[in-house]
């Protein structure tokens, strides 16, 4: 089993539009990535879901693992 290392870091900003764009380009390559968020950032699983077309795996705490969307 291969440990996940985050890829994405959230800062103060939260999900920009380009933030996103980072997030929609590494799910399609790796198909899964690990974001985390900073903590003086809003935390806002659901944009980032709708705003790049992923699906959540697992949350906890500060830290998402999302995946792309099959189908």
């Amino acid at each position: 089993m291969q440990i996940l290392k985050p890829t994405i870091w959230v800062g103060k900003l939260g999900v920009t539009p380009e933030v996103a764009g980072e997030i929609r380009s590494q799910l399609e390559v790796k198909g899964v990535i690990k974001i985390k968020w900073l903590k003086n950032a809003p935390m806002d699983a659901e944009a980032v879901v709708n705003g790049t077309g992923g699906v959540v795996i697992a949350t906890r705490g500060r830290t998402m693992v999302i995946a792309r969307k099959r189908g």
